[in-house]
């Protein structure tokens, strides 16, 4: 939460055009900070599959995140993700008649709640070209699978850094890095995949190239364990783009692939939206 940024976000930091020219207005109401809209909702969801080791995972998300700007320097951040995830002949029976092995899909179901809060360190003005944003962050995450018997609360903690400079006309590099550390506290009999205490360092880049109502943009993310894990060791690789519906209200598009040791790899998409008010 924090490190990276939406295309809507680095717009209305480093608005593309004078006063959003030609675009509809669609504002409903406006704030006492300075007249701008100080809320704003998204919706996204996702979809992909990849591969651990042998072991081939289909996975659905669905996230809902809410902002509310309490003061022009900080923004209070919620997050409600849910998820499903598919562990293709996962899940092993006989047959008792025949003897017969049989495999099956397994499923896992997962909801959370993040909270954040965005502290704009450093703004952007007229005679200053960047900004630099940092958000600690903290949730709670509910994994069940009873295909498999496995179970978990997950809690966590991050710090997030997200340093943002328009260094030309309609460019923008967003420079993000966070730091997370999970525990895990086992509901079932048999361990969770996600299991252990996991602690995560992240650093990467973002480019933005803002062009009238569309945004286009891509990003280079490692993340490696500071402790022993399954997958230790990843890198994230993702182009999308967005576009303007009016001013306050956008749909982006973002295709992802992730590759890392231990025989991970997953491609995925996400749709998203933003409205803000």
């Amino acid at each position: 939460m924090g490190a990276f940024v939406t295309p809507d976000e680095i717009e209305q930091t480093f608005p593309s055009a004078p006063d959003d020219e030609g675009l509809p207005e669609t504002v409903t109401g406006t704030s006492d900070l300075g007249g701008a809209p100080t809320a704003q909702i998204d919706i996204e969801a996702g979809g992909g599959t990849g591969t651990v080791g042998d072991q081939d995972i289909d996975t659905y998300t669905f996230r809902i995140p809410y902002s509310l700007k309490l003061n022009p320097r900080g923004t209070l951040q919620f997050s409600a993700p849910l998820s499903k995830t598919t562990y293709r002949d996962a899940n092993a029976s006989w047959d008792p008649n025949t003897g017969a092995l049989h495999l099956s899909d397994a499923h896992a179901y997962g909801f959370g709640l993040n909270l954040g809060y965005a502290y704009q360190a450093i703004t952007k003005t007229e005679s200053r070209s960047f900004r630099w944003k940092v958000t600690p962050s903290l949730g709670v995450f509910h994994r069940d699978c009873s295909d498999l018997y496995q179970g978990a609360w997950v809690y966590n903690l991050g710090l997030s850094s997200s340093f943002a400079w328009q260094f030309s006309p309609g460019w923008v590099l967003n420079f993000g890095n966070s730091v997370s550390f999970a525990w895990n506290d086992a509901i079932k009999d048999y361990p969770d995949p996600i299991r252990d205490n996991q602690q995560m360092l992240s650093n990467g880049v973002q480019l933005y190239r803002m062009l009238g109502r569309w945004t286009l943009y891509g990003y280079v993310l490692d993340t490696e364990a500071l402790r022993d894990v399954l997958v230790d060791s990843y890198q994230t690789y993702a182009v999308g783009a967005g576009f303007k519906l009016t001013k306050n209200r956008s749909l982006r598009l973002t295709f992802i692939y992730e590759t890392g040791n231990a025989g991970y790899h997953s491609v995925r998409g996400t749709l998203g939206s933003s409205w803000r008010f």
